[in-house]
């Protein structure tokens, strides 16, 4: 996990695990259809326990210090895709079998409402972080753009580091800045890459910032693995939203294929 969550989510984490399974089992052709149908009615009623959640999900973040509008934000974005899988998979409930028209539909629209789901809780953990105190002792600027992949090597988004300046570290949390790398690689290549990605890093000329785009470096580089994550419609929000309470911004020009993001000073 790129971002570990501070604010508790266990229903919506458990009810994501379930939601997967799920579609696990549809591409199966070794379960049947009353294996199938047990599965459809249990996330349907994971997603009434995931709604009622969101009340004190939000509260949390509020109480911990993130802004309101964005707290709702986030919890607006989670009980749509919430109310979408839910009426997904309404039909099968009340007809009491899983046809199989039904369970073609259910195998396209499920993959897409799983990604809008495990792309917003991600974001619940960043602006949590962000929120928090500045920690005690500074965060070097090189850890932050190190490698967030986890898994094996074709898992991630390969890249390269570089950095011009002194690192005199950076008085932010190392998990939210690592996580906004990762927003910053995930919106710059949506599309087919035209080269190779590039995380450059500078400390001279005012704010320390870090450039994500393509094109020639100043030199080779450190290759990394930055952790991929799906992009949803609150991502730029979010990030945006974070970046500015670390004390920072967050700048995405969509026709460049850049990011830049301004660190806070010590």
């Amino acid at each position: 996990m790129v971002a570990p969550t501070l604010v508790e989510l266990g229903p919506l984490r458990n009810g994501l695990g379930s939601l997967r399974n799920l579609e696990l089992l549809l591409k199966s052709i070794k379960v049947g259809q009353k294996g199938l149908f047990a599965a459809v009615v249990a996330v349907h009623a994971d997603c009434a326990a995931m709604v009622a959640s969101l009340g004190s999900v939000s509260q949390a973040l509020q109480s911990r210090g993130t802004e309101a509008e964005v707290a709702r934000h986030l919890s607006d974005a989670l009980c749509a895709s919430l109310m979408r899988l839910e009426a997904a998979l309404a039909q099968s409930v009340r007809s009491g079998r899983l046809s199989a028209t039904h369970r073609l539909a259910l195998e396209q629209d499920l993959p897409r409402l799983s990604r809008e789901i495990s792309g917003t809780l991600p974001l619940v953990a960043l602006v949590d972080r962000a929120a928090q105190p500045r920690p005690p002792e500074l965060t070097m600027a090189a850890w932050v753009h190190l490698s967030s992949a986890e898994g094996p090597a074709p898992e991630g988004v390969p890249a390269f580091f570089e950095a011009s300046g002194p690192d005199l570290g950076l008085p932010i949390d190392l998990a939210a800045a690592k996580l906004l790398v990762v927003l910053g690689c995930a919106l710059v290549t949506q599309r087919n890459a035209p080269g190779p990605l590039r995380l450059q890093f500078a400390s001279d000329g005012g704010s320390p910032r870090t450039q994500i785009g393509f094109g020639a470096g100043s030199g080779p580089g450190l290759p990394v693995r930055i952790a991929a994550l799906p992009l949803v419609e609150s991502t730029l929000y979010c990030a945006r939203a974070a970046a500015r309470r670390l004390g920072g911004s967050f700048e995405y020009v969509a026709e460049a294929r850049r990011v830049c993001i301004s660190w806070p000073l010590s």
